[in-house]
Formats: structure tokens, sequence, C-alpha cells
């Protein structure tokens, strides 16, 4: 069975390489491409298995992630000190004056498994020498970075807060747990990872401009994000509590990956114990069949895949409700069934839920949801404009309302649970599949006083 190979290469070194495959038995060159899009196309047609293309293209994780999913190995051609850094995007590295023919027979053979150890697997399979002949450059000794939170022993839990659209709150909730948590003297990192509208900075007051997500994504796809880099990205608003702003404007989606964000929550649960991710609701795909970028909901799937805990935030009204309903069965098909999860219902009132407005919420949530125990937040609308025209959390503007206590006790339910990472399926709402959201049955529970 012949391999297809596809080119990205530029002068002599292609036509070497050309030449050296054509009397290769089981290699073929099926494409030259000009560029990394015209590669990409070639590897989404199905043309070929195994890329190699020179680092001069800029090269990122988002197009080996890419490649990889049409079903193509990358191998990159690059300088003997970037061996390292391509190796980390996914690719395997060759460094100039090493033999690209063998390491492309190698990669054909399906010698790239997966595995983290790549790069010394094939060392060990063709003979060192071939990554970087002229020596690899000596690592240099890891920095410390001041702040730093979590045990290199024992990662951070990262908690995603989520919900369905109509705002019902789930920036709030994100940034007073986040909050509650730092209070508590957990070193905390609040992520604005809402693509289709940022805003926690705006909630908390931080008027400087930082890139933040945008930033941090562009480092993790050139395989520059550590930790160190997390912490200059993500300035800090209390004691023990960072922040990493979200995307400027919503047209800018297509410039966040999911595989660079789980790269970002690696490196957060280094930077903290306790990551809390403002998450972006679901929105339809786009089914042209023919994806060239990240996918619509690519920022949720990463985050719902990394997450400890999940937060479901709605709003405690019929509208409001019904919706909750259908976020719940939805999350069931992209958040992996283990996943620990809380049911917050926010902003209780008897002017939307009627005179029985906590005992109407439970019961509409346990009739079309199968949640037996939400947690209900009350609304103190005064409080929570008070604190954010301060641009604070509620614990700063009203710490004996019953609104801050009820995040706080999440909070606290959160830090019981660390010890057993993930928690127990179910273990805050019993999930009712097959269910569905019923608008005239949601509407008359909640009215039905």
């Amino acid at each position: 069975m012949t391999s297809g190979v596809l080119l990205c290469l530029r002068g002599e070194v292609e036509e070497t390489l050309v030449a050296s495959i054509a009397a290769t038995p089981g290699l073929s060159v099926v494409r030259r491409c000009a560029d990394t899009a015209e590669l990409l196309a070639a590897a989404l047609a199905g043309l070929g298995s195994v890329a190699v293309v020179d680092a001069d293209f800029e090269i990122d994780r988002p197009l080996v992630s890419r490649l990889r999913s049409a079903g193509t190995r990358t191998l990159v051609l690059c300088d003997s000190g970037a061996v390292d850094r391509h190796t980390g995007l996914g690719a395997v590295a060759v460094a100039r004056g090493g033999d690209l023919l063998e390491a492309v027979t190698a990669l054909a053979a399906g010698a790239d498994d997966d595995t983290e150890r790549t790069a010394e697997r094939f060392d060990a399979m063709i003979g060192t020498g071939w990554s970087d002949p002229d020596g690899a450059p000596e690592r240099q000794p890891d920095v410390p970075i001041e702040g730093v939170g979590a045990d290199a022993d024992r990662p951070g839990r990262l908690v995603v807060v989520w919900g369905p659209a109509g705002s019902p709150g789930r920036t709030t909730i994100a940034v007073n747990l986040a909050a509650e948590l730092a209070a508590a003297g957990e070193s905390t990192m609040l992520v604005d990872a809402d693509i289709w509208g940022a805003s926690v900075a705006q909630v908390l007051g931080v008027l400087d401009e930082f890139a933040g997500l945008a930033a941090a994504v562009r480092a993790a796809d050139h395989g520059t994000l550590d930790a160190a880099t997390l912490a200059r990205l993500s300035p800090r608003v209390a004691q023990d509590l960072r922040v990493l702003p979200g995307l400027a404007r919503p047209g800018r989606w297509r410039e966040v990956s999911g595989p660079s964000l789980d790269v970002l929550w690696e490196q957060a649960r280094h930077l903290s114990r306790w990551v809390v991710v403002d998450a972006p609701v679901l929105v339809p795909e786009d089914e042209s069949g023919f994806d060239l970028g990240p996918g619509r909901n690519a920022v949720a799937a990463s985050a719902f895949a990394a997450a400890d805990e999940l937060v479901v935030v709605g709003a405690a009204e019929p509208i409001g409700v019904e919706r909750l309903v259908q976020a719940l069965l939805d999350v069931d098909d992209v958040a992996p069934a283990a996943l620990a999860r809380t049911v917050l219902v926010n902003r209780v009132r008897a002017s939307a839920a009627g005179p029985r407005a906590a005992a109407s919420v439970r019961e509409a949530l346990a009739r079309f949801a199968g949640v037996s125990d939400p947690v209900l937040v009350p609304d103190d609308r005064p409080m929570c404009d008070r604190a954010l025209l301060a641009g604070t959390s509620w614990a700063e503007a009203a710490p004996r309302s019953a609104t801050r206590e009820s995040v706080r006790d999440v909070s606290r339910a959160l830090q019981a649970r660390a010890g057993v990472r993930g928690g127990a399926p179910g273990s805050r709402w019993e999930r009712g599949r097959g269910l569905r959201a019923d608008r005239v049955g949601v509407a008359r529970t909640l009215r039905g006083q």
C-alpha cells in the first residue's frame, strides 16, 4: 500500500525530497503545496497521510491539530533550536540537515502513535541525530513564578460556569464564585472564555487594556505558553484572584482553538489552585461540511472536557427555567457523564416565579429535568447594582446578604469535594435523559400557586 505525502517546502530541500520519495517503495508525493491553506485543503480531501512542512510557514498548534483530525501526520523541518517547540505542538520535528526521508518513512509506517514521547520513539526507531544533528540546546532551569498557587504534584481544579442563552447571570456567578474561593485563601484564576460576550473585565472594573485570552491562545498556538507567561497576562484584582480577560469583540472567535485552550487549562492549573471559567453558550455549528477552522462550540467543548466541576446557571422565571431545562438536556451531549454538576438558579423572586418562588422552581426542575437539589440564589437587585457600579464582588458589597451567602455555600461545597477529582456522577442532580422542556408545563408550574 502506498502512503501519500503532502509537501509544503521550499527550494533545493523540496527537490531532493521529491526525488528520494520517488525512489522509495510505498511512498508517493501527491501534492506540492504553495502554502499551509493549500496543504490543509489537500489533507481534508484525504489526499495524504503525511505532511512535510517547513517551519518558515509559521506552523502552529491549530494547524497540526486540524491535519491530525484529517488523518494526516505532520513533520516539520526547522532549526535545531526549535525542535522542542514544534514537538510540543504535536508534530514530529526534524532539524535542518537531518534525514527527512527516514522520518517520512517512519511516519508513514505509523510510528507516531499520539504519545507524548514521539521524538524519543523516532530517535530509537531510526537512530539518534536526525532530529537535532547539531545537538539540542541545553534546557534552561525553570524560573520560579511569583504567586503560583498550585503544587506541581497537585494541579488546580477547573470549574466551568455555563448556562443557556438569555443572560441568566453566568458571568456574575462566575465572578462571585471565583471571589469566594479567593476570599477563602485559595489562589484562583478567573478566565473569561465567553467568546460571544466577554464581560468579566467590565464587571470587575478592570479598565486597563489586557490582551488576555487572545494573547494566551496565540502563545499556546506557537508553543510558548507556560505558567510564567500566563501569569503576566492575567492581572491580579485581589490578593488571591487573577483575571484573564476575554476577547475584545465576538468577531475574533475564530482565533480561539480547542487544542490551544487545552494547553491554557493545563498551565492555569499549574498557576492557581482553582480555575473558574466563564464559558460560552452553545450555538448552532456551521454545517457546510468543509471546516478549515475551529468549530463554534470548540471553546465550550474544551472547557467541558477539562472541567472537574460544572455549575449550570439558569434564571428563576418561566422562560429562564424552560431554557435551563433544555440546557441540562443539551449538556449531556457535550460534557463527560462523570462530571460533577451543580444546578444554580439565579435571581429567585416572587415577582417572576410567584409567592412560593423557591418551591415552584424546585418543583419545575424536579418534574421536567430530574433535578432534585438545585442551589437557589435569591434576588437582591440593589446589592447587585451596587457591586456592579463599584466593580467589586458581592462579598465586599454586602457580606451578610443572603444572595452572597448562597454563592459562598457553593464555594464551600466545591472545596469540600476537592479531595475527589471529578466528583461522583450525578452528584448535584439526577439527570433525566429523554425528558423534554414543556413550555406550557414549566410556565404553569411556576405560575400555578
